[in-house]
């Protein structure tokens, strides 16, 4: 035989074997694809997983929030109550109130006056509160309110000086 047919030979087995090996590098890119793919969803799923923990987590956060609110929305409803026999008596008088309030962000018992703005004292223990309402009272002829820590009504006193006379 004649050299010529078989350089064509090799030369058509040689493009066989690099037709194969593109081929098999082809499904291997495929595969590495797909697990690059797979790897993806995994982390998506997994931040899906981690963000749905974190909102659920933040939504037990809201409803303890919210739980706590309408605790102190029901004992702000029963001063309320509390105050509106205090007030209908202020407005035949026109006095104004004064009220001992316990503050637990600051641990401090608080006297302020109705429809002010600010607290006009704050003392670390409820008897020195009430002495200092007491002098406030007494001096300007009014009333004051006390509260419990836990924000209950308490006691209401009307100091008159022209009846200790």
């Amino acid at each position: 035989m004649w050299p010529f047919g078989r350089k064509k030979k090799k030369e058509e087995k040689r493009k066989k074997e690099e037709e194969a090996k593109k081929v098999e590098v082809k499904k291997e890119e495929k595969k590495t694809n797909a697990n690059q793919v797979e790897k993806e969803e995994k982390v998506r799923k997994e931040t899906k997983i981690a963000s749905s923990e974190q909102n659920s987590q933040k939504q037990a956060v809201k409803n303890e929030k919210k739980i706590e609110n309408k605790s102190t929305e029901t004992q702000v409803e029963k001063n309320d109550k509390a105050e509106e026999t205090v007030e209908s008596v202020d407005k035949k008088g026109k006095k104004s109130v004064y009220r001992v309030i316990y503050d637990k962000e600051d641990k401090e018992w608080k006297i302020k006056k109705d429809g002010a703005k600010r607290i006009i004292d704050s003392k670390k223990t409820k008897e020195e509160a009430l002495e200092r309402v007491q002098e406030l009272s007494k001096s300007q002829d009014t009333k004051f309110v006390v509260y419990k820590k836990d924000g209950k009504f308490q006691k209401k006193a009307n100091l008159n000086l022209k009846n200790d006379d």
